[in-house]
């Protein structure tokens, strides 16, 4: 079965590397799937070159992940009316925090076969699997599927708890010179920059958060150590930008992974997300003795009564 999975160009010169996908095409390839990647944001390629390229070769399915800003909910229906002009269209599946939270708008909106909510790495093999297998859709939990005129969202799928059971990102099946090119704050002229995550989830509860699970699946500071090094041998890279949503998610953690990134000599720059909850002076000079040559906090307000109603858990 051939998969092609579309990275979308949302106009920038130098793109961020695209995670999700590349965690989806991981598992798939573990699985034994044909996958492809269509570049679109590195090439800028118009949508109608996808419509050609899906017409000039055969894929069973196609994937669209994109997030929920208007630009991109504009860029994901134009990518869609050309994937749905396509002459034997392959079955369209998109995902991502854009469709995730009101599915049946998103597949009437985009004209999709079904879209993969949350989590997808084992949503989108088991969804693929019956695909295969001609199964109904019915019992797959985390997906929501076009049937006939109706549209069935079948119940959510529990957060995978073991996150370092997943493989790492398929790397090798994307352009890492141009990823590589990504600048983040302290970068020199000569450092490879790539965004990796050390985490899933956080330990607050900000109200206002786009978040869509609970909770803190942190990775074993053994499975980052590891994939820092393998993107440092195979790809050159030099600066690691964490982008996972709190790699300060405690004390002990941010301290513990510091230890290790000295205890094995990473050498590697590495900016991260914070909170001001740990931000004390050890703890931020460690930080620094380990590489991190910036943090970003979520600051939000100068205000205690508006960090109050934002449940932000920081006083001024």
């Amino acid at each position: 079965m051939r998969v092609l999975l579309v990275v979308y160009d949302y106009g920038s010169y130098i793109h961020w590397f695209p995670q999700s996908l590349a965690a989806i095409a991981a598992v798939l390839k573990r699985e034994g799937y044909d996958v492809e990647i269509y570049n679109q944001a590195m090439n800028h390629y118009p949508e109608e070159h996808l419509q050609r390229y899906l017409e000039d070769n055969v894929f069973d399915v196609v994937g669209l992940s994109f997030i929920a800003g208007y630009y991109e909910y504009r860029k994901a229906l134009r990518i869609s009316e050309a994937i749905n002009r396509v002459k034997n269209r392959p079955l369209y599946i998109i995902g991502g925090h854009g469709p995730t939270p009101e599915p049946e708008f998103f597949l009437r909106k985009t004209g999709a076969d079904a879209i993969v909510m949350g989590e997808g790495e084992v949503a989108i093999v088991e969804l693929l699997d019956a695909l295969k297998n001609k199964r109904p859709f019915h019992q797959i939990k985390g997906i929501a599927f076009r049937e006939g005129e109706h549209y069935v969202i079948n119940e959510r799928r529990p957060l995978i708890k073991d996150i370092d059971s997943l493989p790492f990102p398929a790397y090798e099946m994307f352009p890492m010179e141009y990823y590589r090119l990504l600048r983040m704050p302290h970068c020199s002229s000569s450092d490879f920059a790539i965004p990796m995550l050390s985490g899933r989830g956080c330990t607050f509860k900000c109200n206002f958060c786009y978040r869509l699970d609970e909770g803190l699946r942190p990775r074993s500071n053994e499975s980052i150590i590891e994939e820092i090094k393998m993107l440092k041998k195979d790809y050159g890279v030099t600066f690691i930008a964490f982008g996972d949503e709190l790699l300060m998610s405690s004390r002990e953690r941010t301290t513990s992974l510091c230890n290790d990134f000295l205890k094995h000599n990473l050498n590697i720059k590495w900016d991260c997300n914070g909170r001001l909850n740990y931000a004390q002076r050890d703890v931020l000079d460690l930080m620094k003795k380990a590489g991190c040559v910036f943090v970003n906090y979520g600051i939000e307000a100068m205000d205690v009564q508006i960090l109050k109603n934002m449940n932000k858990a920081l006083t001024v």
